[in-house]
């Protein structure tokens, strides 16, 4: 199965500046790593996503969040009476799988010419709801950014310095740094930036059941959960959505996947993880088109 994955490194080798580094490594680290730019912590986009996903688990873990708590439970100081009564059955579960019932895509590239600005909450909680939560899929950086602000009003902690304490510093992974809005409260959907190493160690965390270097970081529970489908999402899309993480059905695996191709795949059954990162250009297609001759049309 190795041989796949050393044919792909290969053939994209000959192609100019279509990937900037890949990994791949089991759950003993890393079998090969090839850099075809010097070594860089880029913005990973939404797989970004994932890391946020797994500091959920451990707050869940911890006893801080359960999947049943409620968005107007933890974060009702933000909210008037009205806010509170419209959004009361949004849960961390709805959250994780993109189902909030807003329905909307919130935070996304738009932000970048002010929507949104300053207070990303109120601007998100300032939504109705247009579908039951938990009935629809809708991709969007808002659920993901909620789901940061309630971790860190659960903790009462900056939700940065908790991904550090729990998650960076175990991992070896250090300060990476990570896009905040404009009151200072962690982006959390996009904006962490990482190097091709790290990207790869939450899949050989999610490959070793949530240990790492013989750390457990979260359960074995939390990441069971990860790996297995959670939502149905549009048709022709990528796969179907667990909690912050995709379906890759080529393989029985899943993936953090952030814009470019920053990508992360976990395959379980094949004991194997493989990182990619990207330039931002306008070749994702040529470099998906080779993805998938060299490894997800031949993966089992």
């Amino acid at each position: 199965m190795e041989k796949l994955f050393y044919n792909f490194k290969e053939r994209i080798a000959k192609e100019h500046n279509l990937v900037e580094a890949v990994c791949l490594s089991s759950s003993e680290g890393i079998i090969f790593k090839e850099q075809f730019i010097p070594r860089n912590n880029r913005n990973i986009y939404s797989h970004s996503k994932s890391f946020t996903s797994l500091m959920v688990g451990i707050a869940i873990d911890e006893k801080k969040l359960t999947l049943d708590t409620r968005l107007v439970d933890v974060l009702k100081d933000e909210m008037d009476e009205a806010t509170y009564k419209r959004l009361y059955n949004i849960k961390v579960k709805h959250l994780l799988t993109m189902s909030s019932g807003f329905n909307k895509a919130l935070l996304m590239g738009e932000r970048r010419t002010g929507v949104g600005y300053p207070d990303y909450l109120k601007f998100i909680l300032s939504h109705e709801l247009v579908n039951e939560p938990g009935s629809k899929f809708c991709y969007s950086n808002g659920d993901t950014y909620l789901l940061g602000r309630m971790v860190a009003k659960a903790y009462n902690e900056d939700f940065i310095r908790l991904c550090n304490e729990k998650i960076f510093f175990p991992m070896d992974i250090g300060v990476p740094m990570w896009g905040v809005d404009p009151y200072g409260y962690c982006i959390c959907a996009s904006e962490l930036c990482l190097s091709i190493e790290d990207m790869n160690k939450l899949g050989i965390l999610f490959l070793n059941k949530g240990v790492y270097n013989g750390k457990r970081i979260v359960s074995k529970q939390y990441v069971k959960m990860c790996s297995q489908e959670q939502i149905k999402t549009e048709p022709n899309s990528w796969g179907n959505y667990s909690f912050q993480f995709w379906m890759t059905p080529q393989g029985d695996g899943y993936r953090a996947d952030g814009a470019w191709g920053q990508i992360t795949m976990i395959w379980p059954k094949h004991d194997l993880v493989f990182s990619i990162q990207r330039p931002e250009d306008n070749r994702f297609d040529e470099f998906y088109k080779i993805l998938k001759e060299e490894i997800l049309d031949k993966i089992k």
